[in-house]
């Protein structure tokens, strides 16, 4: 996941602020990232959570334990950015939890929301992403390797985006 472009966070911190009055929340805390490892990628991910199609999301564990971040929580929520690090919605998970790649099912694959919706399309795409990222970063990838599943719901904006 990647950060907040310079010159982004005061638009990130403004649109939080902006949710939590709204929505009349008070939480302490959230972390701001675009989903997907390219500006093509960050944007269509964004627009598929702003239209209620993709629900969660997947990462190596990896990502985690490299940048030593903390794993995501339920209730945890994330502002997610789009590819030029524009804040674009916010999501709260409901649930978290680990998974071999070889174990992804179909109805994991439909709430991730990408492609067909369908599991070979999400083996498929994401074979080919995590192996890239393995070769360029210099890391091995294979069936069981360990995902960090993470469900979530979009709670700002309210609907579809104007």
């Amino acid at each position: 996941m990647a950060e907040p472009a310079p010159g982004q966070k005061e638009l990130i911190q403004a649109f939080w602020l902006e949710y939590q009055r709204q929505c009349d929340v008070k939480v302490p805390g959230f972390a701001a990232s675009a989903l997907g490892h390219s500006r093509a990628l960050a944007d269509e991910l964004a627009e598929l959570i702003v239209a209620g199609i993709k629900r969660a999301h997947a990462s190596l564990e990896r990502d985690f334990t490299t940048d030593n971040d903390a794993l995501p929580q339920p209730g945890d929520h994330l502002v997610v950015l789009d590819g030029r690090g524009r804040p674009r919605a916010i999501v709260r998970n409901s649930h978290v939890e680990r998974r071999h790649f070889d174990e992804i099912d179909d109805a994991f694959a439909f709430e991730a929301g990408e492609g067909d919706l369908s599991l070979r399309w999400w083996l498929t795409a994401h074979r080919q992403d995590f192996a890239e990222r393995a070769e360029r970063e210099g890391f091995q990838v294979g069936e069981r390797a360990v995902l960090v599943l993470e469900y979530f719901e979009c709670v700002w904006p309210q609907g579809p985006a104007p």
